[in-house]
């Protein structure tokens, strides 16, 4: 199902390209959007990765169980 819905959505972005990109004053508005998404896809992702990371915690070195 995800491999069909990539499908649909690279198809209805392309077909919305091909109509944009034939107007000039859209041409902008189309490459803002897409630089826009771009930068908010990357700053999700590295949020998302970075939120992961485990700090050492010098403090709860003695908690281990004998």
């Amino acid at each position: 199902m995800r491999d069909a819905g990539m499908a649909g959505s690279g198809f209805v972005l392309g077909w919305l390209m091909s109509k944009t990109w034939s107007d000039p004053a859209c041409q902008m508005g189309l490459i803002v959007f897409l630089v826009a998404t771009a930068v908010m896809f990357l700053a999700f992702v590295l949020s998302v990765v970075g939120h992961g990371r485990a700090t050492s915690r010098p403090d709860h070195e003695d908690d281990d169980v004998d």
